[in-house]
């Protein structure tokens, strides 16, 4: 995301406002259109969970800071967010300050090379600030958010074999039999509908 937007690329997007911005913020994440500041400190707490105050995103928004592009300005004076840009990276700044406990300068340098595109992940606390640490010293060697990913879900799988000893002691050609192996399993698992289950328990235990 650019340090900062220009007017006439985004002017054209709808203004929404209460519970209307509140609702595609939540429901419809990547829908395009505009919001008035108070609007958009609403939808950031309401569809996300956080409170901000407009003497934070002015500090965000600092040449000192540069986490967060300033708003536009449309029709004069009148300043305005955008969703999904503006919404979707301060949430994400919001969740690794206050969540995972990094420094502004650490989030700085993440978000100077994290791609826009999964936000998401972050927000659904999917990688650990030691894998987003890594990902911001490893960026530029061909690796990208889908590669740690995939390492994190093989990891995963080869500690669930129990036939080949310590993963450490194997070698490579050992790892990747384990991998196919447990891969089957896990397609098997599937087949048979029993992540359902376990979803839905898990997420009754969350909501209760």
């Amino acid at each position: 995301m650019r340090d900062t937007l220009r007017r006439e690329d985004y002017a054209h997007r709808p203004i929404k406002t209460g519970a209307d911005a509140v609702s595609d913020v939540r429901f419809e994440p990547d829908s395009e259109f505009l919001m008035e500041t108070d609007d958009f400190i609403n939808a950031i707490r309401k569809a996300h969970g956080f409170e901000v105050t407009r003497r934070t995103l002015q500090l965000y928004s600092s040449p000192q800071l540069k986490l967060l592009p300033p708003p536009i300005y449309v029709g004069g004076h009148r300043s305005y967010y955008l969703n999904p840009e503006h919404t979707q990276r301060l949430a994400s700044i919001l969740y690794l300050s206050t969540r995972l406990f990094m420094p502004l300068k650490a989030i700085r340098k993440l978000l100077r090379v994290y791609p826009e595109r999964h936000y998401g992940l972050i927000l659904k606390g999917v990688l650990t600030p030691q894998e987003l640490t890594d990902f911001t010293e490893l960026f530029g060697q061909g690796l990208e958010v889908r590669d740690f990913l995939f390492h994190k879900v093989s990891r995963v799988l080869r500690a669930l074999d129990e036939d080949h000893g310590d993963e450490r002691e194997q070698d490579e050609a050992t790892k990747d039999k384990v991998l196919f192996t447990m891969t089957r399993q896990f397609e098997k698992w599937m087949d048979t509908g029993r992540h359902h289950k376990v979803e839905a328990i898990l997420k009754h235990e969350t909501d209760g």
